[in-house]
């Protein structure tokens, strides 16, 4: 079976675009920020089409216009419609926390949970007139700083109210549904916070929680019927082949937990050895008829069908590299 250092080799040697080749200095090598290597990939990456397009469309206040729910009336069309969905592209391009433009969005962030400002998007108003929707938009906020930075002091509180009511939650085994329904329903904590939905992972993936805490969530994560709530269909135990019309989900799926220091004791076993076969069948199909809907896109031109094979042999690195 085909090892990393032999992915790394064959990408090395095909790699020339900007994103992918930073992405690899900064994921696979783990340069450091201060080496002229990093410097030089890094520079490349600011002066690429992805991010030249990314940061072209941020507001002067550091957002992307409204924050997690499309302006279906804007008169002016983004490609990226909400900031939360140009956070997720920086962080597929591998941005960290002191790029300028992150930097300057988690700056508006803060703001926004510590109440100084509030989301331009309009209230939801779901059953209880929109107290929930209000309620939940911290928790919201603070997932996607948690991304970028993790020790943010502003973000500690709430990620502390949810794991103190997961660890009520799971106290006697296994997952107390309706204990977690009547916190939410008196706003003690936001549902959009629950175990499988994509926030509860975002809030807790890298943070310091106990490691028993972290197994029972992930554990119940992992077998989740639906998948992942914002994310996938299909549960990270199921998992995909490159053929499969959810491969892509699935891998967005492992994406996102990857972010948790016990994820390699679940993907070690089944996942990882899965994932290099499928890189191994990627690498060897010379005639590129492995076909699937991939969202994620790094070289600069995607439609060249070995660029897109490279792209994908990459997305699936940054995974095993995590396992």
């Amino acid at each position: 079976m085909i090892d990393i250092n032999k992915i790394t080799d064959y990408l090395s040697e095909r790699v020339s675009d900007p994103v992918p080749t930073y992405i690899l200095v900064r994921e696979i090598y783990k340069e450091s920020p201060t080496s002229p290597r990093y410097a030089s990939a890094y520079g490349a990456v600011k002066q690429s089409k992805w991010y030249r397009g990314l940061v072209g469309e941020q507001w002067a206040d550091g957002s992307w216009g409204r924050f997690h729910s499309q302006d279906s009336k804007a008169v002016k069309k983004q490609k990226y419609a909400t900031t939360e969905a140009a956070l997720r592209r920086a962080r597929e391009l591998s941005l960290a926390k002191d790029d300028p433009a992150i930097a300057k969005c988690i700056a508006k962030m803060e703001r926004y949970v510590r109440e100084e400002e509030t989301w331009p998007d309009s209230v939801e108003k779901h059953k209880d007139n929109g107290k929930s929707h209000m309620f939940c938009r911290p928790f919201l906020t603070a997932a996607n700083i948690h991304i970028f930075d993790p020790e943010n002091p502003v973000i500690q509180p709430l990620r502390d109210v949810v794991v103190r009511n997961l660890t009520a939650a799971f106290a006697g085994g296994s997952f107390d549904k309706e204990f977690w329904g009547r916190q939410c329903r008196e706003y003690v904590v936001s549902d959009i916070t629950a175990p499988g939905t994509l926030y509860n992972s975002m809030l807790l993936q890298g943070a310091n929680i106990d490691d028993d805490l972290q197994r029972q969530l992930l554990n119940y994560i992992w077998g989740i019927s639906n998948g992942i709530y914002y994310v996938s269909s299909v549960p990270p135990a199921e998992k995909q082949n490159l053929e499969d019309k959810r491969f892509d989900e699935w891998l967005r799926t492992l994406e996102l937990l990857s972010g948790f220091s016990l994820f390699h004791e679940f993907a070690r076993e089944d996942v990882r050895g899965h994932l290099l076969c499928e890189v191994e069948r990627l690498i060897n199909d010379d005639n590129n008829n492995i076909a699937c809907n991939f969202t994620c896109r790094y070289s600069e031109n995607w439609r060249d069908k070995s660029k897109s094979k490279f792209d994908l042999v990459l997305r699936i690195l940054r995974l095993l590299m995590k396992s």
